[in-house]
C-alpha cells in the first residue's frame, strides 16, 4: 500500500503534460545516443584519435626510402671543365643501419682524379652504420616510439572526452527532469488550490465557513502562483541548458519543442565493482600517466645514448656496368669505405640533458602515485556520497508517503466540515515540501551516478 501511494502521488503530481496528445518523450538514452553521435564534442573526440594516426605517419616518413641526385656541371670557353652526375637511392632501416645504392657518371678536361670513373660509369652500393651513439637508438627510433606512445593516449583520451561529454549531458538531463517534476507540482499545488478557494467561497456564502477561511485560501493561491512562475522560470532554463547538447548530424542544433523527459523507474541502482582497487590500476587518467612515463623514458634513452661517441662507418662495393649490368664486373677488390669519428672531451652538455630528462622522469612517477591516491579518494568519497544519498531517497519516499496518507486523511476531513482550511493547507504545504525534497534527492542520486560513471569510465561503444 505504501509503495502504490508513493507511484501515485508522484503521477498525480505529473500528469497534467504527460496526458497532452502533442508532447514527446525523450528518454534518457536516446538523449544520451544523440549527444554522443552529434555533438561537436563527439566530432572533436574522433579528430584526436585521427591526429594520432596522423602521427604514427609522420613518424615513420623518417624510414621512407629517399631517392636523391645531383649534376654539377662546368664549361668555359668552349671546354668542358668538368661534369659529375650522380644518382642514389637511400634506405633507413630500424637497425640504425642505412643501405644506400646509386650511379655515377663523370667526365670533364679538368675532373678532379679521384672523381674519374669507366666511360660507361660507375655503380655502387653499400651501407652506413653507426656504431657508437647511435647504434641502440637514435633521434628518429625514438620519435617513432613516442608517436606509437602518443596514438595509445589519443585513444584513452578519445575515450575521455566522450565520457566528460556524457556526464555533463547526463547532469544537464536530470536538471532537466527535476525542474520539470517541481514544475508539475507546483503547477498541481495551484489547481488544488483554486478549487478549494472555491469550495470555500460557497461555504462562505452559506455559512458553513468563516469568511477569514476564504482570505486565507486566496493568499494561499497567490503564494502557488508565485512559486509556479520560479518553477517554470527554471525549467525553461534547463531547457536551455539541455539544448546545449542536442545536435544533430553535421552539427546542427535542435530545439527540445514539446519534449518531456521520461518518467524514470522507482530505483535505478549504479552496479558498482566488488573491489575499486583493480579497476584503479587500470583506469584511464592512470593510463595517460603510465604512457607519459614511457614516453620520458624514451626520450632518458636516448639521451644516454648522447654520452658515447659518434662512430660511423661506411663501406661501398662498386662495380663497372657492362650494358647496364654491375654484376658482371663486379670484385670485392673494389670498393670505398670510410670512418668518422667525434666524441665531446667533458659532455658537460650531454651529462646535463641527462639529469633533466632523469628529473622530469622522477617529478613524472611522483605525479603518478599523487594521481592514483587522488583518484582512490575521489572514487570512494563519490562512492560514499551516492550510497548515503540514495538512503536519503528512499527515506524521502517513504515520508512522501506518510505525508500523503496525512493529506487525504485531512481532505476527507475538510470535506465532511470537520477539519479547517488551515489545517488542511499545512497537511497539504508538508506533502508539497516532502514531494520538491523527494525531487532534489533522486536528482542529487542521479548527478553523483553520473559524476560516479564519469570517474569509473566504463567503455562507450
Amino acid at each position: 500500500m505504501k509503495l502504490t501511494a508513493v507511484i501515485f502521488s508522484v503521477l498525480f503530481l505529473i500528469r497534467g503534460i504527460v496526458a497532452q496528445d502533442s508532447t514527446q518523450v525523450l528518454t534518457y538514452d536516446q538523449f544520451i545516443k544523440q549527444v554522443l553521435e552529434n555533438h561537436p564534442y563527439a566530432y572533436q573526440a574522433a579528430i584526436v584519435l585521427e591526429k594520432g594516426e596522423s602521427t604514427i605517419r609522420k613518424s615513420r616518413g623518417a624510414f621512407d626510402p629517399k631517392l636523391m641526385g645531383n649534376a654539377n656541371q662546368k664549361y668555359f670557353d668552349g671546354t668542358q671543365y668538368y661534369s659529375r652526375l650522380n644518382g642514389a637511392l637511400k634506405v633507413p632501416t630500424w637497425f640504425g643501419i642505412s643501405l644506400e645504392s646509386g650511379y655515377e657518371i663523370n667526365e670533364g678536361s679538368y675532373l678532379n682524379p679521384e672523381n674519374r670513373v669507366p666511360d660507361a660509369g660507375l655503380w655502387y652500393a653499400g651501407v652506413r652504420m653507426e656504431l657508437g651513439n647511435g647504434l641502440i637508438i637514435d633521434q628518429r627510433r625514438a620519435e617513432l616510439e613516442k608517436a606509437k606512445l602518443y596514438q595509445q593516449s589519443t585513444i584513452i583520451e578519445n575515450q575521455i572526452l566522450l565520457n566528460e561529454l556524457k556526464r555533463d549531458a547526463s547532469i544537464a538531463y536530470w536538471d532537466w527532469y527535476r525542474s520539470y517534476q517541481e514544475m508539475n507540482i507546483y503547477q498541481t499545488a495551484l489547481q488544488n488550490a483554486v478549487t478549494r478557494l472555491e469550495a470555500t467561497k460557497g461555504a462562505a456564502e452559506f455559512g458553513d465557513r468563516p469568511l477569514i477561511d476564504t482570505v486565507e485560501a486566496s493568499l494561499l493561491v497567490q503564494n502557488r502562483k508565485i512559486s509556479l512562475i520560479k518553477a517554470t522560470t527554471k525549467y525553461k532554463n534547463s531547457i536551455q541548458k539541455m539544448e546545449m547538447y542536442l545536435w544533430d548530424e553535421g552539427m546542427i542544433p535542435l530545439e527540445l519543442n514539446n519534449a518531456i523527459p521520461e518518467i524514470a523507474s522507482e530505483k535505478k541502482d549504479l552496479l558498482l565493482p566488488l573491489s575499486l582497487d583493480s579497476l584503479i590500476q587500470d583506469h584511464p587518467f592512470l593510463s595517460m600517466n603510465r604512457l607519459m612515463l614511457d614516453q620520458l623514458e624514451v626520450d632518458l634513452k636516448l639521451k644516454r645514448e648522447q654520452l658515447k661517441p659518434q662512430v660511423t662507418l661506411k663501406y661501398n662495393a662498386i662495380s663497372e656496368p657492362v650494358n647496364g649490368n654491375p654484376l658482371p664486373s663486379y670484385s670485392s677488390s673494389n670498393y670505398t669505405w670510410g670512418a668518422t669519428f667525434a666524441y665531446p672531451l667533458f659532455l658537460r652538455k650531454e651529462r646535463g640533458e641527462v639529469q633533466l630528462a632523469n628529473l622530469k622522469l622522477q617529478e613524472q612517477e611522483v605525479k603518478f602515485k599523487t594521481e592514483t591516491a587522488k583518484l582512490t579518494y575521489n572514487l570512494n568519497s563519490v562512492v560514499n556520497d551516492y550510497y548515503m544519498n540514495l538512503e536519503q531517497f528512499e527515506m524521502t519516499k517513504d515520508m512522501l508517503s506518510s505525508s500523503f496518507s496525512l493529506f487525504e486523511a485531512e481532505r476527507t476531513l475538510f470535506e465532511l466540515g470537520e477539519s479547517s482550511v488551515f489545517m488542511i493547507n499545512s497537511r497539504e504545504n508538508y506533502w508539497l515540501q516532502i514531494g520538491i525534497q523527494n525531487i532534489q534527492s533522486e536528482n542529487l542520486c542521479r548527478t553523483i551516478q553520473a559524476e560516479l560513471e564519469y570517474l569509473l569510465m566504463p567503455t562507450i561503444k
